[in-house]
């Protein structure tokens, strides 16, 4: 038998997070691994499939060439740039929160 700590089904399915205005904040960001600023497109961090993907406040700015090394393999890239990526999400989300979703308000 399985216990669970709340009763109720054990797989929950969670839509993910969707903010078309926090992509394009993102993409106006310089790539966190090489700085490029010129083609730079946020790259989704979090669990995702085929046809899915990750909430977009856990995305990163990342120009298309690191990009693809990125989603090629994922550790390798992180380990090779040194990145924290929890660490940096807070700190885009909290710089999004606070400067520019103040401005729209």
């Amino acid at each position: 038998m399985i216990w669970q700590v709340n009763p109720g089904p054990l797989y929950r399915a969670v839509r993910p997070v969707r903010d078309p205005q926090y992509l394009r904040f993102l993409k106006k960001l310089p790539c966190v691994a090489c700085l490029k600023t010129w083609n730079v497109d946020p790259a989704h961090t979090g669990p995702h499939g085929i046809g899915q993907k990750a909430c977009d406040r856990k995305a990163i700015p990342l120009c298309r060439k690191c990009h693809r090394e990125f989603d090629a393999g994922p550790q390798r890239f992180i380990d090779k740039h040194k990145l924290n990526i929890p660490a940096l999400i807070a700190k885009f989300n909290q710089f999004y929160r606070t400067t520019i979703k103040k401005e729209a308000a």
